[in-house]
């Protein structure tokens, strides 16, 4: 069974749907050798031959990762941490801004990340025909949820270190510039925080 998932988004992911619809027209996939479940969310087309699902009940959608041969997802952070720990092999198909399949590119950007790691990411449905053809499980050493966590902690221990005065003198005089501009410098560290854990 082949699993297709494209989250709970707001934002339609018709782009995957036409993918795989084309898939299905060209025989790369078969519904009538092999059973093909879409989670479609809030996209407004479904491929054809499929069973199609817009939400699945959590219990459901886990069963339905356990028994799946292979599994083609939009690049959310819940679906990564979910696979991550499946241990069937996957690819990832980014949503993009530029369409509006979402608010913007994060998860391009997080798929470009998880490419270094050599995650299968498909940008176009040739991606996803070798894939089909190989299909890989790669395992990631953390997941984005973990990825955060260990951020959120660095970020705090720099806030606190940094906004702790060091000298009495520094308390007495001017407290509120010296928070201020450590606050500053705190912020101006975000950037090389995220990048140092995810490098």
């Amino acid at each position: 069974m082949i699993l297709i998932t494209v989250g709970t988004e707001k934002f339609p992911f018709n782009r995957l749907m036409t993918w795989i619809d084309r898939l299905i027209e060209q025989q790369f996939i078969n519904p009538n050798e092999e059973e093909i479940i879409v989670q479609y969310g809030s996209c407004t087309i479904q491929p054809q031959g499929v069973k199609a699902y817009q939400v699945l009940p959590s219990q459901d959608f886990q069963a339905l990762v356990a028994e799946a041969r292979l599994i083609i997802a939009h690049c959310g952070e819940g679906s990564i941490d979910l696979l991550a720990k499946a241990g069937k092999p996957y690819i990832l198909v980014p949503r993009s801004g530029q369409f509006g399949e979402h608010v913007d590119d994060h998860q391009v950007e997080l798929a470009r990340s998880l490419a270094r790691q050599q995650v299968p990411i498909a940008y176009t449905p040739g991606d996803l025909v070798r894939f089909l053809q190989a299909p890989v499980f790669v395992e990631i050493p953390a997941t984005p949820t973990q990825y955060y966590a260990q951020a959120s902690q660095l970020l705090h221990q720099d806030l606190v270190t940094l906004t702790t005065p060091k000298t009495r003198s520094s308390r007495a005089l001017l407290p509120g510039l010296a928070s201020l501009a450590n606050i500053g410098n705190w912020v101006a560290r975000v950037p090389a925080v995220f990048s140092q854990i995810t490098a």
